[in-house]
């Protein structure tokens, strides 16, 4: 809540507070999340160093900035699209951080250690933002009455969270053929919930793994 003090930003300080954080979100990508400075960065932004140090204290808390706002617009996107069932919804998610992790390879790779390391509390916030989408599916398919009655969809959401965040990293992009890796996250999470959902969800499941098993057998990155 803002104090009587505060004063709200101006249209100058907005964009400039922007073009601040698009300027940090390219130098991640040319050389790294720990390969910026803040001399870098106010070059690139065109202010003064000082500046930067007003605005965010540090090069930690800006470059964090940068990339959690971007993070929270993306999944924002994701959890506003208008899917009829949860099951769709959960393989529009896959296919949707997918497609943006390949098409924005350098930037994802770059974003490695902060994404998967335990050094700061910001990669508590992204595994929220990330596990809260995922749960949302699931919520959605225990809405439709498509879980058998003893599944735990705090577990289930978490289980599927575990089994999902580890395949769609950069690493294995690096590694794997993009459409290849959507579909092996596909197949590994129509194996688990094939056994424990029913009805429209349970028909969709069983008969995408089909599919998917038919086009993944004999793939040598399987």
């Amino acid at each position: 809540m803002k104090t009587p003090t505060e004063k709200k930003p101006t249209e100058r300080q907005i964009r400039r507070r922007e073009n601040i954080l698009a300027a940090a979100r390219e130098l991640i990508t040319e050389r790294g999340y720990d390969g910026v400075t803040m001399r870098d960065l106010a070059e690139a932004s065109g202010v003064a160093p000082k500046t930067l140090y007003h605005q965010f204290e540090n090069k930690e808390k800006l470059l964090r900035a940068a990339v959690e706002e971007r993070f929270r617009s993306a999944y924002q996107q994701i959890d506003e699209a208008d899917i009829a069932r949860g099951i769709d919804r959960l393989f529009y998610i896959i296919d949707t951080v997918g497609t943006t992790t390949r098409d924005n390879m350098a930037y994802a790779k770059a974003l490695g250690p902060i994404l998967s390391s335990r050094r700061s509390k910001s990669s508590e916030v992204f595994t929220r933002i990330r596990m809260n989408t995922y749960r949302r599916a699931i919520e959605q398919i225990h809405s439709e009455s498509e879980f058998v009655d003893w599944v735990d969809v705090d577990l289930l959401s978490a289980i599927v969270y575990r089994q999902v965040n580890p395949i769609l990293t950069s690493s294995w992009f690096l590694k794997t053929p993009g459409d290849v890796t959507t579909m092996v996250v596909k197949l590994d999470l129509c194996l688990i919930l094939a056994s424990v959902t029913t009805g429209y969800t349970h028909r969709k499941v069983i008969a995408t793994a089909k599919k998917l098993q038919k086009t993944l057998k004999g793939s040598p990155y399987v």
